[in-house]
């Protein structure tokens, strides 16, 4: 009854579409539920997002929720998160995706964010990547997330608004690694998150700092995947 009194007082809009939600529905539509245009990359190896890191990192899973185009009405899912401070959608389309790999992906260890820089964060008021994780983690059920060990050194403008080609030039280098509580990634299986997967220039830059922790395996997990 409240809840039906609180859609009254204020009512509640698809994030996709716009249209009225009624009281068991939430951030979206049935409709554009139904429709999202899912990658099921969690349950394909050798999927289109693993392909483009092939010869440039070794990750053990590369999953996104859903494909990502400009002219498309979900493609404004990642900037109300990124950008319009909407954390309970980040929240819950993580996850979403969480729940999604949680039946295929099942040996996950521990969770690190994709970092933003301080003064990027700070500016910001949160990173969306942290915002993400926490979903992931609850649709894994409940797997740990690390912050803090990985972290940015180099500021680095938004890879959504970088020309492909200049990408990796944007994030080389631009992260470092807390040697005294890296321990805890030893012999342990990472997924790293992020919002969007683009050129894969992050992820490598990310890798690339990640990748001397004896016995560490890692895997890559976004919302959004750019063809």
């Amino acid at each position: 009854m409240k809840k039906h009194l609180l859609d009254w007082l204020y009512p509640r809009h698809c994030e996709v579409c716009g249209a009225g939600l009624d009281r068991e529905e939430d951030l979206l539509c049935r409709g554009c539920l139904e429709d999202m245009p899912l990658t099921w990359f969690w349950k394909w190896r050798g999927n289109p997002a693993e392909k483009m890191l092939w010869g440039r990192c070794r990750f053990e899973t590369v999953s996104s929720l859903f494909y990502y185009h400009r002219e498309s009405d979900y493609a404004h899912l990642t900037p109300k998160i990124k950008y319009g401070g909407n954390r309970h959608l980040g929240i819950c389309l993580g996850e979403m995706l969480g729940r999604q790999m949680s039946g295929s992906i099942t040996d996950i260890d521990v969770i690190i964010p994709v970092p933003l820089h301080p003064l990027k964060k700070w500016s910001r008021g949160y990173n969306q990547s942290e915002i993400v994780a926490r979903g992931i983690s609850t649709g894994l059920g409940g797997i740990p997330i690390a912050g803090g060990i990985l972290k940015r050194t180099r500021w680095a403008r938004s890879q959504t608004r970088t020309d492909m080609g200049n990408k990796w030039e944007n994030v080389g280098g631009a992260f470092s690694l807390d040697r005294d509580r890296s321990e805890i990634l030893r012999d342990r299986h990472v997924l790293l998150v992020d919002d969007v997967l683009t050129s894969g220039a992050t992820a490598e830059s990310c890798w690339d700092t990640l990748k001397d922790i004896p016995g560490i395996r890692l895997s890559f997990a976004t919302l959004a995947y750019v063809e």
